[in-house]
């Protein structure tokens, strides 16, 4: 689907949210802390030990008969719990329930799973946490490659605009990756708005420009997010 260098999420196992087979995988844990996705030019730093390769709960979740929904409803309350406990952006199990609903979605695509994904993570982003904001694009990004609707499209380049306006860059080069690499290329429209904003980035390095230090982009050191520019300071009068 997408090159290395988009931050492709298949460059890791998520085999700690699958059957016992692919939880088994030799490459798991190695695959996890050098995860590509963590560190997209305008990603926000997240340590890559919030995600340690164990038998965690959500291991359970999905098995080859298909979901196990009992199990999911016991996980979710006890991530709830711990945010509503520890705080918002406190909770490790928190963004692991965001990274299971991120990747679950693709695949298995539930109204109510979803609407929570998105309710927890703009709460999270009014209080400056924004690893659910992050889940949420990338599952836009890759759910809507593996199949296109068009309400979540429209929702991606709400939401795209939304996160652009508060002055973050991670929605728009997740948009921008989208429309580059996706395989169908069965036209589809884009709002004006979005155009505008998208001619100024025509490479990923236009967003490490945006003010984020390339030279810390690698695995152990997570860049600071960047920021959407500033708009320009009106003339003063004559």
């Amino acid at each position: 689907m997408y090159p290395s260098e988009s931050g492709h999420e298949n460059s890791y196992s998520v085999g700690w949210i699958m059957g016992t087979e692919a939880a088994s995988s030799p490459s798991s844990s190695s695959s996890v802390a050098s995860s590509l996705d963590l560190i997209s030019p305008s990603s926000s730093p997240v340590d890559a030990k919030q995600f340690p390769y164990f038998h965690h709960p959500s291991h359970q979740l999905l098995q080859d008969k298909g979901f196990i929904q009992h199990k999911y409803y016991k996980f979710r309350a006890k991530c709830l719990r711990e945010r509503g406990r520890l705080g918002i952006g406190q909770s490790q199990s928190m963004n692991t329930l965001f990274r299971f609903w991120s990747h679950f979605l693709r695949t298995h695509f539930n109204r109510k799973m979803y609407n929570e994904l998105k309710s927890y993570a703009t709460e999270d982003a009014k209080h400056n946490y924004r690893y659910g904001m992050e889940c949420l694009f990338r599952f836009f990004s890759y759910g809507l490659e593996k199949k296109m609707r068009k309400d979540l499209f429209d929702d991606f380049q709400e939401e795209t605009l939304k996160d652009y306006k508060s002055g973050h860059l991670y929605g728009l080069e997740k948009y921008w990756a989208f429309l580059k690499y996706r395989k169908d290329k069965t036209p589809i429209e884009t709002r004006d708005e979005l155009k505008q904003i998208l001619q100024k980035y025509k490479t990923l390095d236009d967003f490490r420009g945006a003010g984020v230090d390339s030279s810390k982009n690698h695995h152990h050191h997570h860049p600071a997010p960047a920021q959407a520019p500033a708009p320009a300071p009106a003339p003063a009068p004559a």
